[in-house]
């Protein structure tokens, strides 16, 4: 009996330990469907991700797409590995302007899952994704790193968006962590920064067109343990005289540490350093603009960008440029002169004028800009009712806008590299509206419920500036814009404007006058804090403000109790260009070297005659006989 209940006992444990041992029934994976990206007239970009196996290996995986439903793995499909996880599928041969259904599936010893439907819609044949290339990356710090790509193709359709994306995991997607860099074809280099120090992430260059956003190759790369130097570029010398020139540079990453300070500097010799001749352009990551002044004519010099974090200070490439010989320079004035029955909008050069329009109409030549070889004007033209706002390159005119009603101006320009600014106002048959026009595009700014104006525009590095005012029922706003955004001046009580401005480094200089009660007062305002440049007991206005140096120069008007009387403040001290008495008003400055240049215009008694100053010296530009003026002024 014992011997049985052994027996019996050894059956019973082998029973149960054949049942534990038992493999349990395998399920069907667990997958999600990736929505459609990139897609052309052929072609699209899908996937998945698989997050359960359920308990047997994946032996297939990828997408499934056809014209109907709930497309199947035995039809069209992708074959994309083995194994959970995320997984992208390239779908090709497809049909342009077709709409199609997809669907992620993945396949174990159980049978095949899908994920979800998502349908898309091929593009028609005449357009595509962008062709876009990852470039390497270099500058890993920290927290930063430098990368950018290539658009060699835009598919037939404009790229709106470039840049690059990253993340910790591969084949980051625009959504995500992102750069903006520009538009259109060409190369680009971008700024990748917040990232984690000692950390692998992947980054691609992406481009956007109507069709969609096309991604380059998938660049993997790791950031350092500490901080380094930042990573900067020294960008091409311009606008060389005898004394001065032009230049700048790119602070492309900080290398882990804010960049306090960032500039230019230069010497005769190779490589310089920024313990000598050096500017001081602003802090941080970013394009900035230098100006080198204080130079011998018919040198040769060197110069380099630099940025210094708390670590050290790193340079950008050494660029060599030679400035032009010792000789004087050329005058450019813009303005207009009276044809009798209609105007000239009218350019002088070193005195020589030049028409810009035929006579027939009202017309003026409000502001001058020279770069390279290249002139700019803007001004408008009356053009049978509303005035037209206009653009001239080397005399060769463009219209910028039409208003409604009483049309549209242009009060100023400025050119940065390939890119021109244009300061002015759009009447829409309520009110003018404030605008800036960027290589022909229009933005309407900010903060104008009343009738505005935009006076002037002034470009410092990525950063564009607009002087102007707004009415406020009562008063007036004086006004600038920083990138389209409003900063009020005043407060709106008493009238105000600002008609002039003027970026060094990083303070912002600002030209204008502000009422009161009774008289107007010339103001002048740095980084929003105003200086009145006049005591009160006279009309005074402040029209142009040029800085060079530590020097700040404000050139207008100040009533003498009879006439205005034209001026410069030189520091906030007056000088007086015109005797009082007759009326008189400096319109623009333009410092070149030690001479001080103003351009504008004087009474005669019967006319009003287009001069110039220098150094205190005046020319007329026109004879007296007609009306003139003249509103800005250049030298180079």
């Amino acid at each position: 009996m014992k011997n049985l209940y052994f027996i019996l006992l050894l059956s019973f444990i082998s029973f149960n330990c054949q049942k534990e041992l038992t493999a349990p029934e395998s399920l069907l994976p667990t997958i999600t469907t990736a929505t459609p990206t990139s897609i052309t007239n052929t072609t699209a970009l899908s996937g998945g991700n698989i997050t359960d196996d359920g308990g047997a290996a994946i032996t297939a995986r990828g997408v499934c797409w056809a014209l109907t439903p709930n497309p199947v793995a035995t039809g069209n499909h992708t074959t994309d590995g083995t194994g959970i996880g995320i997984f992208a599928s390239s779908i090709t041969g497809l049909t342009a302007n077709t709409t199609y259904h997809v669907r992620a599936y993945a396949t174990n010893s159980t049978g095949t899952a899908y994920g979800a439907d998502s349908s898309f819609t091929t593009t028609n044949s005449t357009t595509a994704l962008p062709t876009v290339t990852t470039l390497q990356i270099t500058g890993m710090s920290l927290a930063t790193a430098s990368g950018g790509g290539t658009v060699t193709a835009d598919g037939g359709a404009t790229v709106t968006a470039r840049g690059v994306c990253w993340s910790t995991t591969a084949n980051p997607i625009a959504t995500g962590n992102h750069t903006t860099d520009g538009t259109g074809t060409g190369s680009f280099i971008s700024a990748i920064t917040g990232l984690t120090g000692s950390t692998t992430y992947h980054v691609r260059a992406y481009a956007t067109n109507s069709v969609g956003t096309a991604y380059g190759g998938d660049s993997v790369f790791t950031t350092t343990t500490t901080a380094g130097l930042p990573t900067v570029t020294t960008a091409s010398i311009s606008a060389i005289t005898a004394l001065t020139a032009s230049g700048g540079g790119t602070v492309i990453t900080d290398g882990g540490a804010t960049v306090t300070v960032r500039g230019l500097c230069w010497a005769t010799t190779a490589n310089p350093v920024a313990t000598g001749n050096h500017t001081t352009d602003g802090s941080g990551i970013g394009t900035f603009a230098g100006f080198m002044t204080g130079l011998t004519a018919g040198t040769t010099y060197h110069v380099r960008a630099y940025a210094t974090n708390s670590v050290g200070t790193a340079y950008g490439g050494d660029s060599v440029f030679t400035t032009t010989a010792a000789g004087a320079p050329d005058v450019y004035v813009a303005g207009y002169e009276s044809s009798g029955t209609g105007d000239f909008a009218k350019l002088w050069k070193n005195g020589v004028p030049t028409n810009l329009t035929g006579g027939t109409n009202e017309a003026e030549a409000r502001s001058v800009f020279v770069s390279g070889t290249d002139v700019y004007v803007a001004g408008y033209e009356k053009n049978g009712t509303p005035d037209v706002a206009k653009l001239w390159k080397n005399g060769v005119v463009t219209n910028i806008a039409v208003g409604a009603c009483s049309g549209a101006n242009a009060s100023g320009v400025f050119v940065s590299g390939s890119d021109v600014y244009i300061s002015g106002s759009v009447d829409d048959c309520t009110n003018d509206i404030p605008t800036v026009w960027k290589n022909g595009v229009a933005t309407s700014l900010s903060g104008a419920s009343f009738a505005a104006a935009a006076n002037s525009v002034f470009v410092s590095g990525t950063d564009f500036y607009v002087s102007g005012q707004t009415n406020a029922g009562a008063g007036s706003f004086a006004k600038i814009w920083k990138n389209g955004v409003a900063i009020d001046l005043t407060n709106g009580v008493f009238g105000a404007d600002a008609f002039s401005v003027y970026v060094s480094g990083t303070d912002v200089y600002v030209a204008g006058y502000e009422y009161n009660g009774s008289k107007y007062v010339a103001k002048l305002w740095k980084n929003g804090v105003a200086t009145s440049l006049t005591n009160g007991t006279n009309d005074a206005i402040g029209y142009s403000v040029f800085v060079s140096g530590t020097d700040v120069y404000v050139g207008g008007s100040e009533s003498n109790g009879t006439v205005n009387v034209a001026k410069i403040w030189k520091n906030g001290v007056a000088s007086s260009l015109t005797n009082g008495t007759n009326e008189a008003a400096v319109i623009s400055v333009f410092v070149f070297g030690t001479d001080v240049y103003a351009a504008g215009g004087e009474f005669n008694g019967t006319k009003f005659v287009a001069k110039i100053w220098k150094n205190g010296a005046v020319t007329s530009l026109t004879n007296g006989l007609n009306d003139a003026g003249a509103y800005s002024i250049f030298v180079k």
